[in-house]
């Protein structure tokens, strides 16, 4: 069966379209191309990707970058609505000095982007400025569009790197990628396991990862089922218990080679978890090892 080609040929530099209907009014029936980049972003529901042969299942808050010249269409997924933010401009919008901006985004793709939701708000703000910017007639309208436009790609180039560092530290690959809370989380827990003995408290956190301590909080309890707090204190008492049990080093010395600034607060989380101070847990233990 022949399937049927069309070729968009836009005279604008810039294009931008919402929409929130019925999906099966805006489906493609033909596979097309144009001249211009692609940038789709997926606001609520779900939606096939048609892309140079292949097929992609695009979800809420991914967003898609095609190269201009590559054959596409979408259709519909799970549900037939969905809304949706299409925009489509021309290379010479943006200055050749910032044109790696597109090798990045758009030369090797598609690229798909799940956007995380700390930076939700911020796309969604750049996009309907877009918009909204796209109806106003005006000599400084261009000028708008083509900053706007460059903050946005400059928001995906980081997004695609740091999507990128979080693949990679987790050895997967694009295509058995896990979901992008549990890559998150997966790699905060590999570092406090690797930097228990040192600062790992929430700011510490939020700062090396990036990432709001109140996201981290609530996107950690959702995948591990406790907070950082709990998981941190049950880390370093475990490492402390193996001190406790195989070393002769000092209460104090264990306490503070865990990561805990004194020893009283190592006695009373200790206690809290094992329900015995860490002296009596060495003296029942070593009596217990010791030949009868």
């Amino acid at each position: 069966m022949i399937q049927l080609l069309d070729v968009s040929q836009r005279d604008s530099s810039f294009y931008i379209h919402y929409n929130n209907h019925d999906a099966s009014k805006v489906d493609m029936e033909h596979y097309h191309l144009h001249d211009d980049y692609e940038i789709y972003y997926l606001l609520e529901g779900s939606r096939i990707y048609y892309i140079n042969g292949k097929k992609y299942k695009i979800h809420e808050n991914n967003l898609v970058f095609i190269n201009k010249n590559v054959i596409h269409k979408t259709g519909t997924a799970d549900f037939p609505t969905h809304k949706r933010i299409v925009m489509n401009f021309k290379p010479s919008i943006i200055q050749k000095h910032d044109h790696s901006l597109l090798s990045l985004l758009f030369e090797n793709g598609p690229t798909i982007i799940s956007v995380p939701p700390y930076r939700q708000k911020k796309i969604i703000e750049l996009m309907t400025s877009l918009y909204k910017e796209y109806g106003v007639n005006d000599s400084d309208g261009n000028t708008y569009i083509r900053s706007l436009l460059l903050l946005l790609l400059i928001e995906s180039k980081r997004l695609v790197e740091q999507q990128q560092e979080v693949e990679k530290e987790a050895s997967i690959s694009v295509e058995d990628a896990l979901p992008y809370d549990n890559v998150v989380i997966s790699n905060i827990i590999k570092y406090i396991n690797n930097n228990y003995m040192n600062d790992v408290s929430l700011p510490h956190l939020s700062n090396k990862f990036h990432l709001s301590e109140a996201y981290i909080s609530r996107l950690f309890k959702k995948v591990t089922g406790c907070n950082t707090i709990n998981y941190i204190n049950t880390v370093r008492i475990k490492e402390g218990k193996r001190l406790l049990l195989e070393t002769d080093l000092k209460i104090a010395v264990i306490a503070k080679k865990v990561g805990f600034k004194n020893n009283v607060h190592f006695y009373r989380v200790f206690k809290s978890v094992n329900d015995v101070s860490p002296t009596n847990f060495r003296k029942q233990n070593t009596n217990n090892l010791s030949p009868h």
